[in-house]
């Protein structure tokens, strides 16, 4: 036994409706969020060419700024969360059509964030994208 293993995060994907973790699929996620990071990725005929952590500089060493093809990369932010029901880490990285959900729900914590149990849930905006919606579970 080693007391200092390190659980890996399971990567959430959104299909339809509803998020998938692991073998499950569920209509909601009720999270604490841990850490968010902005990233980049850049597909071509869906492969992933290109990929940064930080959104400045790539796996490769290339800065963003400098890059040709920054403009075809997708901006995307990571959320690291944990899982309430069962305390699993999980990660989602967030497109764009969310960005504006995910600060209003920043903008309710106060600087609280790690500490404010929100449900995610998938829902169509207004111009009829998928969108991830955070409710704070306080409302």
């Amino acid at each position: 036994m080693n007391c200092f293993d390190q659980q890996k995060p399971t990567f959430v994907s959104v299909k339809d409706l509803s998020f998938s973790v692991g073998q499950l699929s569920s209509n909601y996620l009720h999270v604490l969020i841990k850490k968010i990071q902005p990233i980049r990725k850049y597909f071509k005929d869906r492969k992933l060419l290109c990929y940064s952590m930080d959104a400045k500089l790539s796996q490769t060493k290339k800065y963003c700024v400098f890059c040709d093809d920054a403009y075809r990369c997708q901006r995307k932010l990571r959320l690291s969360m944990i899982l309430i029901e069962n305390l699993e880490p999980i990660v989602l990285d967030l497109n764009l059509h969310s960005f504006q959900n995910l600060q209003q729900f920043i903008d309710h914590c106060k600087d609280d964030i790690q500490n404010t149990p929100v449900t995610l849930k998938v829902v169509y905006d207004q111009e009829d994208r998928r969108s991830i919606e955070f409710t704070p579970d306080d409302i």
